[in-house]
């Protein structure tokens, strides 16, 4: 009877476990609901998803174009570049030139510079500023000054201009040139055929480079393929620190426009010639007043020379230093204070670093034999003012021009078998205002 009882306790315990086909049907139905809801909201968040990723591509059902809101993607090229140019601009100047000397005389030329003090010093061409009747500069925020000229350098074509205001004004940072290395980016920024503030990027092409023809010895320029062009003249060649590392100068072309070969006088030879215009108004550079020439294997052999390293006299005035030093035509001039000279330009470098009235000791060969003298050094531009000539005329060579009568030059000199010169197959010029005319760049000057 137990167990009768037992089983009959159980039995409704075991009924209530199982659900009934009612409930289970309704289960069934939840589930199907629940996935049926995630697919519908899986396609609608898909949907709108890609509406807003193609929101900017692709035209509303209107036909209207509507902007993207999502910004650029991050590139830290392109963010490098808005930042140091950001940074620069600024500073960099518009100049206008009316020129009242000579055949020049009311013309007007165009160019660009760039403040470097607050108190409103501009650094930029000496060729954009040359011959100037009036110079008026534009700023950045557009108001405009009468300028006046401080200093200017036609060897190194640097000049000074200044302009007066009661608030300071944005300025420059000068980066060192000297840590530069070919391939690192730079920024040339200034007003090319009058386009204010145009930004152009580009490497570092070569550095240390000289132009034959288109340039003094005391100019070592940045190679760059920025875009420079006729306007850029003056205007600051920027590192991507927003670093002034150059003033944009020359550019090698067979148009006069740019032609992906531009060059920049490097910061440090730029703030050295600044900071003595400031101070001085002018550069004050020795200057032996002899016209000097490379030396060739043929004379290097002759007078028993192992190499090239030397420049030979070929004509030296009889009241100039070197003369009075005790120098003759055909001596061979190998080292200065010591220092071996490798060529012409580097003669005339060293030279012109010491200021006027400075002893240098000269080591030179005569006739096969060693010697020394001690030049005082003569004032370059006043040597050169009282010839009547022009620094590009003659770099450190004899103002006149005249060789001395009966002089024997020694067998390979220059004037009597000529070097042939390598040619890359450009030209530099300077882009005069008739030049500019003809090729429908009215207004604009220098060789850039």
């Amino acid at each position: 009877m137990n167990e009768a009882l037992d089983q009959d306790a159980g039995a409704p315990a075991s009924t209530a476990e199982q659900p009934t086909s009612g409930a289970l049907e309704r289960i069934a139905r939840q589930q199907r609901l629940v996935i049926v809801s995630m697919l519908v909201a899986t396609l609608f968040l898909g949907v709108l998803i890609g509406a807003v990723v193609t929101r900017g591509a692709f035209a509303d059902p209107d036909n209207r174009i509507v902007i993207s809101s999502t910004g650029p993607v991050a590139d830290n090229l392109s963010a490098s570049f808005a930042n140091a140019a950001s940074i620069v601009e600024p500073a960099v100047v518009h100049i206008d030139v009316q020129e009242g000397e000579g055949r020049n005389a009311g013309r007007e030329a165009k160019g660009s510079g760039v403040l470097v003090t607050a108190s409103g010093y501009i650094l930029t061409n000496f060729h954009v500023v040359e011959g100037a009747k009036k110079m008026r500069v534009r700023l950045y925020d557009h108001r405009e000054f009468d300028a006046e000229l401080i200093g200017s350098d036609r060897d190194t074509d640097l000049a000074v201009i200044r302009i007066l205001t009661d608030k300071p004004l944005p300025f420059a940072r000068f980066g060192d040139s000297n840590r530069l290395r070919v391939g690192d980016w730079v920024l040339a920024i200034g007003s090319p055929f009058g386009l204010e503030q145009t930004v152009t990027a580009g490497i570092i092409s070569a550095k240390g480079r000289e132009t034959e023809g288109g340039s003094s010895a005391f100019q070592q320029f940045l190679q760059t393929d920025a875009a420079i062009n006729p306007g850029n003249s003056g205007g600051p060649l920027v590192n991507l620190s927003g670093e002034v590392v150059g003033i944009n100068t020359q550019i090698a072309t067979r148009t006069g426009a740019f032609s992906g070969i531009g060059f920049a006088l490097p910061s440090s030879t730029a703030s050295e010639i600044y900071n003595e215009l400031v101070a001085k108004g002018r550069v004050n550079r020795g200057f032996l007043g002899v016209e000097v020439a490379d030396l060739s294997a043929d004379v290097a052999k002759i007078n028993g020379l192992g190499g090239t390293d030397g420049v030979v006299i070929g004509v030296l005035r009889g009241d100039s230093p070197a003369a009075a030093a005790g120098l003759a035509s055909g001596d061979i001039i190998t080292e200065i204070n010591g220092e071996r000279v490798r060529n012409r330009r580097d003669l005339i470098r060293r030279i012109g670093s010491f200021p006027a009235g400075s002893l240098v000791k000269l080591t030179y060969v005569r006739e096969g034999n060693p010697g020394t003298a001690t030049a005082k050094l003569g004032d370059r531009e006043e040597m050169i003012a009282a010839a009547g000539g022009r620094s590009e005329d003659f770099d450190g060579e004899d103002p006149d021009g005249e060789q001395d009568e009966g002089l024997e030059l020694p067998p390979g000199h220059p004037d009597i078998d000529p070097p042939v010169r390598p040619s890359l197959g450009i030209t530099l010029r300077t882009l005069t205002p008739d030049l500019a005319r003809d090729r429908s760049l009215d207004g604009l000057t220098g060789p850039t």
